[in-house]
């Protein structure tokens, strides 16, 4: 008989999942797979059907949280046929009191060779429950969580359940995992709550139909629409760009589209569009386009999340419990990156389930799984974060999305895509070669910001098609790739860290035009600088820019390429 349709009794499992949520879901399927004789049990308040209507905010997936999701848990055939294969992100930035179709446009105009998607996450979650209990995962549903005991002599941990009925219940479990979302049940008992990253917040509702950025420019404008042929923008997970917030649109597999509102709130005040009301309101003042385009359309759900970003001083225990989803930490949204670190925290509790039953479970090993989770959480935030006050500006904005794809692909694809991050030796040798750029790309990010201070606006573009830019469809080919070996994934990665320290020089040239093109004749070819001491800051250019540590190497054809991307506006 179906744990559904039993009375409630004392079971004892290997693990128990509490929370059924895309996390914990997807944490069942992956303990199964690779651990097929553990005992399973998931735990939630909601009984199917959920509802299909898109309840939970995060839709869209990138490249390595798709190769997690397809890939890792084998889904292949199921997400090509129930959901949406992404086009990529696209942002419009600049001034929306302008037409629109003359907004700076960044994005793609054919899908990549490397897949992600657009999730409706009411179908999915219906669907993994299913396919967790045909794998023989035992379902409780209609029962909340009460109370986690924690055992403290090395037995089993307690897990104390209440129904919809009013019955009562228990099961105890060698592995407890919270994935109870932001209820946080764990982190707040054991005192681990940190607060993280600046105060921003959301708003998201669903429309029924297709919420399309090409409505938004008349047919007539050929030149726009035929630039990314097909009307096939909508499957982009479209940003609309402003100071201090982004708006997106996401397509979703049951025929519905989601739009949502994220900003700071020292900014825009969450009170100023914290109702349906008030969001249409705001987008009239600030994206009156795309408030024109939705007025008189009902929405068929409404959500908010204010000051959505936190931490944790711990995720992972030796004494065999753990937290994940949004149970252990909420990044920021702006690079769709939660469900990244839902596959590298399931990914790492499989590991320490699998350990713990070898009896080759170590302290050091879980404090260097919790270190990693919780450095990536904050340097993702910290790094996005900087950014919202220049949002809107569109020169800034596509070299620093350009800079943290790049990155991104550079030093998370190819732990996610070969597992490199459970490889303790694997991971050490990466690191070595890999840890210069995080104190690259904080000099990266004060460039940023700096330069979005003082730009004169003097650069523009009309469309940057990014993967049309050699150097990134290459970064993108080479590291998105599984099946390397060590010795392989040690060589691109050196190659990387090469070519970030010229794309670094070559972005902070860029600024320099922009904002002070007299100072140019100062870099006279054959250029090479010290990337770690990139600075707007003329007075220090002296101490470290001017004092490279590497060897030199030529960066005109990369210089091309980026410069090739923009133009200098007449009146300039």
């Amino acid at each position: 008989m179906s744990p559904n349709n039993s009375q409630m009794k004392t079971s004892d499992y290997d693990v128990a999942i509490c929370g059924g949520g895309l996390a914990g879901l997807t944490l069942a399927r992956q303990l199964k797979q690779e651990l097929p004789d553990a005992s399973i049990v998931l735990i939630d308040r909601l009984s199917r059907p959920l509802p299909e209507a898109a309840f939970k905010v995060g839709e869209s997936l990138v490249e390595t949280g798709s190769y997690y999701l397809v890939d890792t848990l084998k889904l292949q055939d199921y997400f090509n046929k129930s959901h949406i294969r992404k086009l990529g992100f696209r942002f419009f930035f600049d001034n929306p009191s302008q037409p629109f179709h003359r907004r700076p446009e960044f994005g793609l105009s054919q899908f990549p060779r490397v897949n992600s998607y657009q999730i409706d996450r009411g179908v999915l979650e219906n669907d993994l429950r299913t396919f967790n209990e045909e794998a023989g995962v035992d379902l409780l549903e209609g029962r909340a969580v009460r109370e986690i005991v924690l055992s403290e002599d090395g037995g089993l941990h307690e897990v104390h359940l209440s129904g919809t009925n009013g019955s009562s219940g228990m099961v105890r479990a060698r592995w407890v995992v919270d994935a109870m979302g932001r209820r946080r049940y764990l982190q707040k008992k054991l005192g681990l709550t940190r607060e993280h990253g600046k105060k921003c917040s959301s708003v998201w509702f669903r429309f029924e139909g297709r919420i399309d950025v090409d409505d938004l420019v008349p047919e007539e404008m050929r030149d726009w629409h035929e630039r990314v042929p097909d009307n096939i923008r909508y499957y982009s997970t479209n940003h609309l760009m402003g100071s201090g917030y982004w708006i997106w649109l996401i397509p979703l597999s049951s025929g519905s589209t989601s739009v949502g509102i994220v900003a700071l709130e020292e900014l825009h005040p969450f009170e100023s569009f914290n109702t349906f009301e008030r969001a249409m309101d705001w987008l009239s003042a600030y994206e009156p386009d795309l408030a024109a385009y939705l007025e008189d359309r009902e929405p068929l759900d409404f959500r908010t999340m204010r000051d959505y970003s936190y931490a944790s001083k711990q995720l992972f225990s030796i004494e065999r419990w753990a937290c994940i989803g949004e149970a252990a930490l909420f990044p920021d949204p702006f690079y769709a990156l939660a469900s990244d670190l839902i596959g590298f925290g399931n990914s790492i509790i499989t590991d320490m389930v699998r350990r713990d039953r070898a009896g080759e479970l170590t302290k050091p090993v879980v404090d260097d799984y919790n270190n990693y989770i919780l450095s990536l959480n904050h340097w993702l935030t910290s790094n996005i974060q900087q950014g919202y006050p220049f949002f809107g500006n569109p020169v800034v904005m596509s070299c620093k999305v350009m800079w943290d794809t790049a990155g991104g692909w550079a030093n998370l694809g190819p732990q996610m895509f070969n597992s490199l991050f459970l490889d303790q030796k694997g991971s050490d040798a990466y690191r070595k070669i890999s840890g210069r750029f995080f104190f690259l790309t904080r000099a990266m990010q004060r460039l940023f910001a700096d330069w979005a201070a003082m730009s004169p606006g003097r650069l523009s573009f009309d469309f940057i098609d990014f993967l049309s830019v050699p150097f990134l469809r290459d970064m993108q080919w080479r590291n998105l790739k599984a099946g390397k070996t060590l010795d392989e994934i040690i060589e691109d990665q050196v190659i990387n860290m090469e070519r970030l320290e010229e794309f670094a020089q070559v972005l902070f040239l860029l600024a320099v035009e922009d904002v002070m093109p007299d100072a140019l004749d100062t870099f006279q070819p054959p250029i090479w600088l010290n990337a770690w001491g990139i600075t707007l800051d003329r007075d220090k250019w002296d101490d470290r820019l001017f004092a490279p540590t590497t060897e030199r190497r030529d960066l005109e054809d990369l210089r091309q390429q980026i410069r090739g991307l923009f133009s200098v506006k007449a009146f300039a």
